[in-house]
């Protein structure tokens, strides 16, 4: 299958040499009609399947909390991104998906009991994580896949996924 969009151009100035060059790049459209496609193989995404996932967490929960957190998700942005789950009863039963280290969990539980959040992740060392934190200790923990949720139609009161 061949796509084709609509082009238009645009000036740019280079840092090198300060003239102007034209780029030519898709046009983007707020037409229903227009068409989605899979990244093509030329250009493949760092992680591209749950294995390479797997890998890649493995990795990164070593320095997740102390490195990656701090810069790019904090304790106040994580408590604004909480505020629309309308997290008002301790006894709500709250699903964290894609919960990794508990990060944003440590947030639904200034909310909700620890007894009635469970923390699902599909990352067994993010959730290793998660389970040395003394506030998650009461949290059912799961190893589970994000888009096969392992729990009945309507289990929760909120699903929260901030990842």
């Amino acid at each position: 299958m061949s796509l084709s969009f609509p082009k238009t151009s645009i000036n740019a100035k280079t840092r090198v040499s300060n003239k102007l060059r034209t780029i030519v790049v898709p046009k983007c459209s707020s037409s229903s009609s227009s068409i989605s496609s899979s990244r093509p193989s030329s250009q493949p995404r760092f992680i591209q399947h749950k294995k390479e996932a797997f890998w890649f967490y493995r990795f990164l929960s070593i320095v997740y909390d102390h490195v990656i957190n701090p810069g790019h998700w904090t304790e106040d942005m994580r408590d604004d991104a909480l505020e629309p789950a309308e997290l008002t009863n301790r006894n709500m039963l709250v699903v964290d998906v894609g919960g990794g280290t508990g990060f944003t969990t440590l947030g639904i539980v200034k909310h909700v009991d620890a007894k009635n959040v469970t923390i699902l992740d599909q990352s067994p060392h993010q959730l290793a994580k998660a389970k040395q934190k003394e506030p998650l200790k009461d949290c059912k923990i799961l190893e589970g896949d994000a888009e096969d949720l392992p729990f009945p139609t309507d289990y929760a009161d909120r699903y929260v996924s901030a990842g």
